[in-house]
């Protein structure tokens, strides 16, 4: 069962590297074939980044003045004992609608 957990475990991390190299990454030495970007392109991908790391800022944020206020309850559900997959999905979200604002911004 645990050798079951840890080869879930490397095969997710595997899986995040891979989308991390082939989407996110920018001028990194490491690529076989080096992708150049123009400057609009950096300039679009640096300011989805940018938001969605001041998004994700603000959300931990407000997350431990709720918890350092005691307003989360004491409810026992996943997001109380597992915050770290709701800031993931929340991430996935705010990502998904930046490009698409900023695509939109730059097209």
């Amino acid at each position: 069962m645990i050798a079951l957990k840890w080869l879930i475990f490397i095969m997710i991390t595997l899986m995040m590297w891979t989308v991390y190299y082939k989407y996110i990454a920018i001028n990194t030495k490491e690529f076989k074939k080096e992708r150049q970007l123009d400057e609009r392109q950096l300039r679009i991908r640096l300011e989805i980044l940018s938001n969605t790391f001041g998004y994700m800022f603000l959300i931990i944020m407000s997350y431990i003045a709720i918890k350092l206020c005691g307003i989360s309850g004491h409810a026992h559900n996943i997001f109380t004992q597992y915050p770290e997959i709701f800031f993931v999905v929340i991430l996935f979200i705010v990502y998904a609608m930046n490009v698409l604002i900023v695509k939109k911004k730059y097209s």
